[in-house]
């Protein structure tokens, strides 16, 4: 019988040695074809050893960056009780003195009264304008219960308040102040950025005084409207 390593070695013997220490894919004559057979293929013809759950994640978009719909940080327009109080101080200084013209100009009835009430009416009208809108947008966006309390009306856009934006937002006191300034209360808790219908519609934001307003930056300009 021929000894293992001399010629004449079975090819039996050879094939097995070529299975186990054969590099991949060869094969000796009269082998059997190996069952593991070529990498199967991936999507778009790449083998399958480089499509692994780590390529795909690679692969798949990421979430893309969201830009705040403001530059004003959430946390300074958190004054809700601020501005509860401020809103019953201004309104007691504006009442008053809106009950002081129309006061002063009622002479009873007839037609000289009926025109004086209008007159009074115009007065309390440009009293109401002058201290909601005119006195705030010269005033850094204060009226004087904001003045006293500490907080400001800004743009929403982190700019100054212009005169346009104070003027909706004071019309708009008519609404918030329905069912004894529930509307209004219940819109500010329920707003990211604590705005009642008013700023909602102007586009503002009442912040502590120490929050500046500057000039928007361009991502944000045209967000006011213009000013």
């Amino acid at each position: 019988m021929p000894q293992s390593g001399e010629p004449g070695q079975s090819w039996q013997t050879g094939q097995q040695t070529g299975q186990q220490t054969g590099r991949p894919g060869q094969e000796w004559p009269g082998s059997v074809p190996s069952q593991a057979g070529p990498p199967d293929s991936a999507p778009g013809g790449a083998p399958s050893w480089a499509w692994t759950g780590e390529s795909q994640a690679q692969q798949r978009p990421g979430p893309m960056p969201v830009r705040p719909i403001s530059p004003v940080n959430e946390k300074d327009t958190r004054v809700t009780g601020r501005r509860v109080v401020q809103y019953i101080i201004d309104y007691v200084i504006t009442a008053i003195v809106a009950a002081v013209i129309m006061w002063a100009l009622d002479r009873g009835t007839g037609a000289t009264n009926a025109v004086l009430l209008l007159v009074g009416a115009i007065l309390v009208a440009a009293w109401y304008f002058w201290y909601w809108v005119y006195r705030p947008y010269h005033a850094n966006g204060r009226s004087l219960g904001m003045q006293l309390l500490g907080i400001h009306v800004i743009s929403k856009d982190g700019g100054r308040a212009s005169m346009m934006q104070l003027f909706i937002r004071g019309i708009l006191l008519i609404v918030d102040t329905f069912f004894w300034g529930l509307v209004g209360w219940v819109t500010i808790i329920c707003s990211r950025y604590r705005q009642r219908v008013g700023d909602h519609a102007a586009k503002t934001v009442v912040v502590r005084t120490r929050v500046e307003a500057t000039p928007a930056r361009r991502e944000y300009a045209g967000m006011a409207g213009s000013r």
